[in-house]
């Protein structure tokens, strides 16, 4: 399947919550989220989404492609873009999950997972030596 017939069920404007620790022992923030998702350029998902942090409004953008993505987010990536290359799942498919994986300040691995089935998009921190952990979660819904 392509990326647009692969994202195809998350199409449309959603609405939602967002959850954000930065450590793994740290409780959940939760806050109000939205997002839109729609086909760009014929072949390729933009993802655009609002939260907050402490009171302030962010906001995040995603262009997904066959191969990879860009991100970008006001609070996580507030200076640059990222950039993803796009993972199979783990039984050697994609599974329905859309995974990329990046890198950051050189040595540390951020990974997002959007889930049709679900309407999830999750975001996993891989810090250098230790095993991912789960760094933001927006559920969404219609």
């Amino acid at each position: 399947m392509t990326i647009v017939e692969t994202l195809g069920p998350l199409m449309g404007a959603w609405k939602g919550v967002n959850r954000l620790r930065l450590l793994p022992t740290d409780e959940y923030r939760q806050t109000a989220a939205t997002a839109t998702v729609s086909v760009t350029g014929g072949r390729f998902v933009t993802v655009a989404y609002t939260w907050s942090e402490e009171d302030k409004p962010q906001d995040g953008m995603m262009l997904i492609g066959e191969d990879g993505a860009v991100w970008v987010d006001s609070w996580h990536t507030p200076d640059t873009w990222m950039q993803f290359s796009r993972e199979p799942g783990t039984d050697g498919t994609d599974g329905g999950i859309v995974r990329l994986a990046g890198v950051y300040e050189k040595e540390w691995g951020w990974r997002i997972h959007l889930d049709p089935a679900t309407a999830k998009i999750t975001m996993h921190n891989v810090p250098p030596g230790h095993p991912p952990y789960q760094a933001v979660e927006i559920s969404l819904a219609v």
